[in-house]
């Protein structure tokens, strides 16, 4: 922002500062919502401040894939095979061997 220079329709022709004003406003628009329900559930948590930052950061047990097909725990050997596969439906891997389905 502090060398902020202005968009141009084309060479040396900006865009009025009206135009300016609605594209800002449109992304402070789309992007307030993250900093207010940050500091809103940071305030309403319980704890001290480190404890509702762990709190607020931290997903609950409830969280995981919304079909339910992956509840289990990965472990350290990233067992990749299931219904749909972890990153590519199309990749069954086996350690390291990764064979196309």
């Amino acid at each position: 922002m502090i060398q902020f220079k202005s968009t141009e329709i084309s060479k040396g022709v900006p865009f009025p500062h009206f135009a300016q004003g609605i594209g800002f406003g449109l992304t402070e628009l789309i992007l307030s919502p993250i900093p207010v329900m940050f500091l809103y559930n940071l305030f309403t948590a319980k704890g001290n401040v480190l404890e509702r930052l762990r709190t607020i950061t931290s997903p609950d047990e409830t969280w995981g894939p919304n079909d339910g097909s992956m509840k289990h725990r990965l472990t350290n050997g990233f067992n990749m095979l299931a219904k749909h596969g972890i990153d590519n439906p199309a990749v069954v891997a086996y350690e390291d061997d990764y064979t196309h389905i």
